[in-house]
């Protein structure tokens, strides 16, 4: 397989051969919004187990998990570049593969085997876990490889959130029970918020349309509200359901006001900071989640605090 031809342009340049290769790998990888997979991991565990602090070192299970979650999610993110290689040597040239910094022969290598060694790190989580991860993995190939410019491609998307979280759920259970609980609750209000997202995200290039926008944040704000559900049918206090409902309308708030300045000014740079912003929403979204059903702030601090490495590493590392 053959990697397009290299555009000169100044991300390519203006740094040791050796920082140069790091960075290119760290950007291919769009490494900071693995934090929002772990913390959906994190979420789907917390929500479902309800481990007390100081047992969460002893659980074995949530690091197999983690470390699933983390290898599909950064094989799907490098395989994608793979995927989209041509149509980057157009519209983003300074993208780390058709910039020339990186072959598609090893970026194919490293995200096959980044999705392999998620799927054998579910399997040390039990039978259910390695169903799920494989089911990630075939949702996260078909999107690359062509449900993503069709309609069907923020549907896939979406899915493919939706499974992590319920891979969160899936240590130790029966198949049959990932459809009980809180947890498919909350992952059904997540799959709804990326979904909008997806949308929302379409627009990042340029050439998407205000009515594609609007329908984005619309679908958004609808995850949202399924989340607030699942905190009303499933608060641990009232404190924490009154606490986590106020929480939720007012990260809604947010996103709909920075939504609506994107969609107003429509421009490739505003578009992609909002996404951005979406995505580092889902750390706060999952904590909130997660004190919300728990009862926990504990629990909740522990995913709060992914949202450190997330904006340090965004800083020079691009989440869209």
């Amino acid at each position: 397989m053959n990697s397009p031809t290299p555009p000169k342009t100044p991300a390519a340049h203006g740094s040791t051969r050796h920082e140069g290769a790091l960075l290119s790998w760290l950007r291919l990888l769009r490494l900071p919004t693995v934090f929002t997979a772990l913390s959906n991991i994190l979420c789907g565990y917390f929500v479902t187990t309800r481990p007390k602090v100081t047992e969460i070192l002893q659980q074995p299970d949530l690091a197999f998990l983690l470390l699933a979650s983390a290898g599909l999610y950064l094989g799907g993110m490098v395989l994608n570049d793979v995927f989209d290689a041509a149509l980057d040597a157009t519209e983003r040239p300074e993208r780390p593969i058709p910039s020339g910094r990186i072959t598609v022969r090893a970026a194919t290598i490293a995200g096959a085997l980044l999705m392999i060694s998620g799927i054998i790190s579910a399997a040390f989580a039990g039978v259910t876990s390695l169903t799920v991860a494989l089911m990630i993995a075939v949702a996260v190939i078909a999107y690359n490889a062509g449900l993503k410019a069709s309609a069907a491609g923020p549907l896939a998307m979406a899915t493919c959130r939706f499974l992590n979280l319920l891979l969160g759920t899936s240590a130790g259970i029966p198949l049959s029970g990932l459809s009980t609980g809180s947890g498919i609750e909350v992952a059904c209000g997540l799959g709804l918020y990326i979904l909008g997202v997806t949308w929302f995200s379409r627009s990042e290039t340029g050439s998407g349309h205000r009515l594609g926008m609007l329908t984005g944040i619309v679908l958004l704000l609808g995850g949202l509200g399924v989340d607030a559900l699942a905190v009303y049918r499933n608060g641990a206090t009232t404190a924490a359901t009154n606490g986590g409902c106020m929480a939720i309308l007012l990260l809604g708030l947010n996103l709909a006001m920075r939504a609506t300045k994107a969609i107003t000014h429509p421009h490739p740079v505003l578009v992609q900071k909002t996404v951005g912003l979406m995505l580092l929403s889902l750390i706060f979204l999952d904590a909130i989640m997660v004190f919300s059903v728990s009862g926990d702030a504990k629990l909740a601090a522990i995913v709060i605090a992914l949202v450190g490495p997330a904006i340090l590493l965004r800083k020079v590392i691009p989440m869209s």
